[in-house]
């Protein structure tokens, strides 16, 4: 488990990442605001380490800078034809900084073009918020440990392990937990 000042110095690097991809593309925050419906306040405020942002944001971020989302977690230059990646090479973040109070792992690090994206998802309902997501394409999520609902659009389905669930991501959805739940879950998505 990674400490707290380590999770501190991968949330800075994931915002420094967002911040300097969008500024080698010579894009602004209206732009990226206008592609992402994000308003430029959060925006800058995920730049700058403020906000942590949950999975849905990292991926409207990653379509609007046109790379993939394993972009902004990537330190290591990694050999582009893996296809092992051991645990530990996996990059826990935990979101302090957001009211959402998530923590994810990316499961498969690189900068290549994929067109799936894994993470495992923790979550602790003492410590998390119930807030609607979107972003484009397809969402797949296998439960591991624990117990939660999970709202896709008007629907909302309790989830045990093993339980599955697969729904076109630009519905709204998320996570939904009780103060005394606690969730792990593996999710995939592809970004368009």
């Amino acid at each position: 488990m990674e400490t707290a000042a380590t999770e501190e110095v991968i949330e800075q690097y994931i915002a420094r990442r967002i911040r300097q991809t969008r500024a080698a593309r010579g894009m602004t925050l209206q732009q990226i605001s206008t592609l992402t419906g994000l308003s430029k306040g959060l925006l800058s405020k995920v730049e700058n380490c403020i906000v942590s942002p949950p999975i849905g944001t990292l991926a409207k971020l990653a379509t609007a800078l046109e790379v993939p989302i394993g972009e902004f977690f990537e330190t290591d230059d990694m050999d582009a034809g893996s296809v092992y990646f051991s645990k530990s090479k996996r990059k826990l973040v935990q979101g302090r900084r957001s009211q959402l109070n998530y923590g994810y792992e990316l499961l498969v690090p690189g900068r290549k073009h994929r067109d799936m994206q894994a993470m495992i998802v923790t979550l602790d309902g003492k410590k998390c918020k119930f807030a609607l997501q979107e972003h484009p394409g397809e969402q797949f999520i296998l439960m591991l440990d624990g117990a939660m609902e999970y709202v896709v659009g008007d629907k909302t389905y309790k989830v045990q392990p093993e339980d599955c669930l697969y729904f076109d991501a630009r519905i709204p959805h998320s996570p939904k937990l009780e103060r005394n739940q606690k969730a792990r879950y593996l999710v995939v998505f592809t970004g368009s």
